[in-house]
């Protein structure tokens, strides 16, 4: 099954999109034994997370205006980063007959994050981020935090992305302050 996801997968997308997402799919194995997630799940979510990415941006805002328009603002409708994992939540179950809702959160929730978003799903978030092919300031130092502790290096790592986001006035998703404040109140 696996294999098959990837092959799908694969040519949906560019080839550099595809290495992101077999790292994706590596770190998230990997958190997954360390954290005590079920792995199997945490591949399928991660093979996932990025399939609607390069989708035209037409056909996101379709998929996400019929099935979150309760969900997402105007604002959050323009938003690449925000409206692909929603859209490929919609893929995956429409086209990959993915019904769990773990995985189904995993992928929607990947770029934002939500309070009290599963292990699964805090497993995406997080991979998705610091995964071995990126390469950002601040990422080896959240990596070495995720390694001791999985909530305090997504805090970590929300921290470094509002300063990123403030410092270029760009906006900040609610969900994402919402998922730090609720972490934070977790490991207080």
């Amino acid at each position: 099954m696996l294999e098959k996801l990837r092959e799908e997968v694969r040519k949906r997308m560019s080839k550099k999109r595809y290495i992101h997402t077999l790292g994706v799919e590596e770190k998230a194995a990997e958190l997954a034994k360390r954290y005590g997630s079920d792995e199997k799940k945490c591949r399928i979510a991660a093979i996932l997370h990025d399939v609607a990415k390069e989708m035209q941006m037409d056909k996101m805002k379709d998929i996400c205006q019929k099935n979150f328009s309760n969900e997402l603002s105007k604002e959050d409708m323009e938003i690449n980063e925000i409206l692909h994992g929603f859209a490929g939540c919609v893929i995956a179950k429409n086209e990959f007959g993915i019904t769990d809702e773990d995985i189904l959160n995993g992928i929607k929730y990947h770029t934002v994050g939500k309070r009290g978003l599963s292990l699964l799903g805090r497993i995406i978030y997080i991979a998705d981020g610091i995964e071995k092919n990126r390469d950002y300031p601040a990422v080896d130092e959240i990596r070495k935090e995720v390694e001791k502790d999985l909530n305090k290096g997504i805090i970590l790592e929300i921290d470094k992305k509002i300063e990123y986001l403030t410092d270029r006035k760009r906006k900040i998703h609610k969900n994402t302050e919402d998922m730090c404040k609720w972490l934070k109140e977790e490991t207080a």
